[in-house]
């Protein structure tokens, strides 16, 4: 549970983080439907795969789909962040007077160390915003 504004702000903007990864899933399934793509499982980067080597359709001409491919690029490079964001317990850190929130994924295993990631929440809040951007435009591709 949150215990102040800081933890409440990371909360929330983790939130807002995991609910802009759905609206851009939301518009790459849809994407996918248009591009008559071959999905096999439901995994986001599988579905990103297959809408990126789909072939232009009459629903998504040529220019249309360079311009998608484009954004499901930007939106592939985030997948790791999504992925720790969203399968890894979140654990609130304080170094001196900076808070921080820290993921880390269990399915990243190193017999030798432990990775984290470390994330101050208006670098959650960009990502957030940068992520429904994408959704948006993938939206409207």
């Amino acid at each position: 549970m949150a215990t102040n504004s800081s933890d409440t702000t990371l909360h929330l903007w983790r939130s807002k983080t995991i609910d802009a990864f759905a609206q851009a899933e939301a518009a790459v399934d849809v994407l996918v439907l248009k591009l008559n793509a071959s999905v096999k499982v439901d995994m986001l980067s599988q579905k990103i795969d297959a809408a990126r080597k789909a072939k232009p359709t009459s629903a998504v001409a040529e220019d249309r789909k360079k311009k998608i491919d484009q954004l499901l690029g930007e939106l592939s490079s985030l997948l790791g962040l999504r992925n720790d964001i969203v399968h890894s317990p979140m654990v609130i850190e304080k170094v001196g007077e900076s808070v921080f929130a820290t993921f880390a994924n269990p399915n990243v295993k190193c017999s030798y160390s432990s990775f984290r990631r470390i994330i101050a929440a208006p670098r959650l809040q960009a990502l957030a915003t940068r992520v429904t951007n994408l959704a948006k435009s993938l939206e409207s591709a």
